[in-house]
């Protein structure tokens, strides 16, 4: 039997689910589990050579407004 996405993936992916509105994914992704990997890739994803924690403050943000975005229109509930 060749196997699926389900049965290659389901080792690394957990889907956890804290409250009603909050949803988590917590992936594994080896390649980025090393000081080495991580400095990849930010090299050759990102183009930049030099390493820095700040690089992610960027692509945090990209990822929370896209949220919002999604959730915004979607939201049926009065806010808290």
């Amino acid at each position: 039997m060749t196997p699926n996405i389900h049965h290659i993936i389901r080792q690394h992916v957990g889907l956890l689910v804290r409250c009603i509105d909050r949803l988590y994914l917590h992936a594994y992704m080896p390649k980025l589990q090393t000081s080495g990997g991580l400095c990849h890739f930010l090299d050759t994803h990102l183009g930049h050579p030099i390493p820095s924690p700040a690089l992610f403050k960027p692509m945090h943000d990209r990822f929370v407004d896209a949220v919002h975005a999604f959730a915004t229109p979607r939201d049926s509930a009065d806010p808290v």
